[in-house]
């Protein structure tokens, strides 16, 4: 749940290749080749009679006339390499890299470095389908465009569609859709209020915006596009070779705000932990992004075999098994490691411990079981789940935070207890040990935002470890998350306060709203659009803790089995 999911930017290695097992079929037309030679030598040398050279003789006196022109034939030039390439396919695509994360970036796993992210995963998924090798070094956008246009390199990935690009590569049918955005300092939006690309411009033309752009990169306008590549605007676009840069010049003035796409301009600040720094200004607009093969490398017929194979990875699920693992996951994080969310985590987890000091004071337990019993249902749930999707490492190992606001709950409830027994306080302790309460409303409010919150942890773990379908694993992990400790203690022991597997409408809850946000992250799979995503959270919280308040008001309970 941290940023130890993903690492930063690196510095440029050896090119990284993607291979296919077609790559040496010419081998095996080789070695066959070979043979055959071997045997009509083995009938030469079985010919040697003298009738046998006779007939030969005749032969070549027969034949003669047709000899000469076989022999102009084989000392005729072989065809060049441009000619060759007219006719056939290349079996390896140069490709190439830049930072642009989450779409192209190296990944820290363990110790070793890998280059990753979504739009380098759906090249190397289409390479595959077509058969073909890939090639992926680092590489600035403006030199691949370059290459692209010299035909030393054949391929680019997330391009945005250009009239001058047309003139140097093939475009592919869209594989995915890119929101733009102007980036600004956080409460200065309010200065800007255009509402439309045609006022926005005219805007920067009369107050001298001073605009950070990426080198080019051609954005989801052309009216900004021709804005940017604009002599006159020289003094006042400021190109850079990727949003880092751009966002680190926002931050120290050098700009006035800067364009990026949606996604990768909140990655990176929030890697770089400036997100409550900037804001994006409400005006955006979208386009496709397409995949760019070099007009002088490759042919048409390239072209229609990477349209084909951006279709089969759509058809068989290869495209929405990327888009969970590389896109979904990084913009769910961005919601999730606000303060907002790690508030009703904590309130969640307080809420179960506290239920659990209720019980140790009850059945006068000694200091460790109190600690067992708030332990259970705060961090239970979630290690039978990370077990479960073999999630490496657990969830209480990457973030131990969580046993220390348990073991601070129950050090602090022992201490409010002992205070208040020795205070004389004796209608507190009395009512607390006749009937188990403990502001039992207070902690069932609290524990309704726990399952809320826990709900949500559970569906973006499932996404975090790549396990499908979504559908059914999210919910499965919601359930498990957000109730399965509890239901440990309930079974170990039985609870007033907290809800039981066999009575109160609980875990139920959490599957239900598991699925609906499993299904949604689905269907966004598409769109990947931050602000609906956050809808999406917001919507789940809500609607589970309202589902769980409605239960604990009407005494709803679970579902009986066998009715």
């Amino acid at each position: 749940m941290t940023t130890s999911l993903f690492s930063g930017y690196r510095q440029p290695s050896q090119s990284l290749r993607v291979r296919s097992s077609r790559h040496h079929t010419s081998v095996g037309r080789s070695s066959r080749s070979s043979e055959l030679e071997g045997q009509k030598d083995k009938h030469g040398r079985a010919g040697t009679r003298p009738y046998r050279l006779i007939l030969g003789a005749l032969a070549v006196l027969s034949f003669g006339p047709c000899i000469s022109p076989i022999c102009q034939a084989a000392d005729s030039p072989a065809p060049s390499s441009s000619q060759e390439r007219q006719t056939a396919e290349p079996r390896v695509l140069r490709g190439g890299w830049y930072p642009w994360d989450p779409y192209q970036y190296r990944e820290n796993a363990r110790g070793n470095e890998t280059l990753t992210g979504f739009d380098v995963e759906i090249e190397r998924a289409v390479a595959r389908v077509m058969g073909i090798e890939l090639l992926l070094p680092e590489i600035s956008w403006g030199s691949h465009l370059a290459g692209l246009a010299a035909g030393t390199r054949d391929i680019a990935a997330g391009a945005t569609y250009s009239s001058q690009r047309d003139q140097l590569a093939y475009f592919s049918k869209p594989y995915r859709r890119e929101t733009d955005v102007l980036i600004l300092l956080r409460g200065t939006s309010s200065k800007y209020p255009f509402g439309t690309v045609d006022q926005m411009l005219d805007f920067f033309q009369k107050q001298h915006f001073r605009l950070g752009v990426v080198s080019g990169f051609a954005y989801a306008d052309q009216r900004i596009n021709a804005y940017v590549s604009d002599p006159a605007n020289e003094l006042v676009v400021i190109k850079e070779d990727n949003d880092l840069t751009n966002l680190e010049n926002l931050l120290q003035g050098r700009i006035d705000g800067f364009l990026a796409d949606q996604i990768s301009a909140a990655t990176v600040a929030w890697r770089q932990q400036k997100s409550g720094l900037i804001e994006e200004h409400p005006l955006r607009f979208s386009t496709n992004i397409h995949f760019m093969l070099s007009r002088v490398s490759t042919t048409p017929m390239t072209l229609a075999q990477l349209n084909d194979a951006i279709d089969r990875i759509k058809v068989d699920g290869e495209f929405q098994r990327i888009t969970d693992t590389y896109a979904l996951p990084i913009l769910i994080h961005q919601t999730l490691d606000t303060d907002w969310f790690q508030f009703l985590v904590s309130i969640g987890t307080v809420a179960f411990a506290l239920s659990g000091v209720v019980l140790a004071y009850v059945g006068r337990a000694t200091l460790f079981e109190a600690m067992v019993l708030a332990s259970l249902p705060a961090v239970g749930g979630g290690v039978i789940r990370d077990l479960l999707l073999q999630r490496q490492p657990l969830g209480i190992v990457r973030d131990p935070s969580v046993l220390l606001i348990i073991f601070g709950t129950v050090l602090l409830g022992m201490l409010v207890i002992k205070i208040s027994s020795l205070t004389g306080a004796k209608r507190f302790t009395e009512s607390l040990r006749s009937s188990g309460h403990l502001g039992t409303a207070l902690i069932q409010i609290c524990d309704g935002l726990g399952l809320a919150a826990f709900s949500v942890i559970g569906v973006v773990v499932v996404l975090d470890t790549s396990v499908q379908p979504l559908w059914l694993w999210g919910p499965i992990s919601a359930g498990i998350t957000s109730s399965f400790g509890g239901t440990m203690r309930d079974l170990l022991r039985r609870d007033a306060v907290a809800p039981k597997l066999q009575q109160e409408l609980y875990p139920e809850i959490a599957v239900i709203w598991g699925f609906v946000f499993s299904v949604f992250l689905q269907w966004e799979a598409e769109r990947l659009q931050p602000r609906e995503i956050l809808a999406g959270v917001v919507v789940t919280i809500v609607g589970t803790f309202l589902t769980r308040m409605l239960a604990i008001a009407f005494q709803l309970k679970g579902w009986a089995y066998g009715w």
